[in-house]
């Protein structure tokens, strides 16, 4: 891939991960319907943390992944398939 490419594939990781904590913040906000606060409590993932992630400043790890999806009774996988639900195909396909 030239630098070109790797500059863009870099720009569409950037864009995936802030569409990403939007769509999670959504998720949050209109399904869990609680504030960051009680959600992070709840979900043992420290404010900071969860905020970073959701204004696509963090990348959440397996173990925070899990437990977020917890925070909706969810598995991983549920909770991937609906934050994905609000993010357009063109960022969600991109090359790694």
């Amino acid at each position: 891939m030239s630098s070109k490419g790797l500059i863009n594939a870099a720009q569409k990781e950037q864009e995936y991960i802030k569409e990403f904590g939007k769509s999670l913040k959504l998720l949050r906000q209109s399904v869990a319907k609680k504030s960051l606060r009680i959600f992070s409590y709840e979900t043992d993932v420290p404010c900071a943390t969860l905020s970073r992630i959701e204004n696509g400043i963090r990348i959440p790890n397996l173990v925070m992944l899990k437990r977020l999806a917890a925070g909706f009774d969810w598995s991983v996988s549920e909770l991937l398939d609906n934050v994905e639900n609000n993010i357009s195909d063109n960022l969600k396909n991109f090359e790694i």
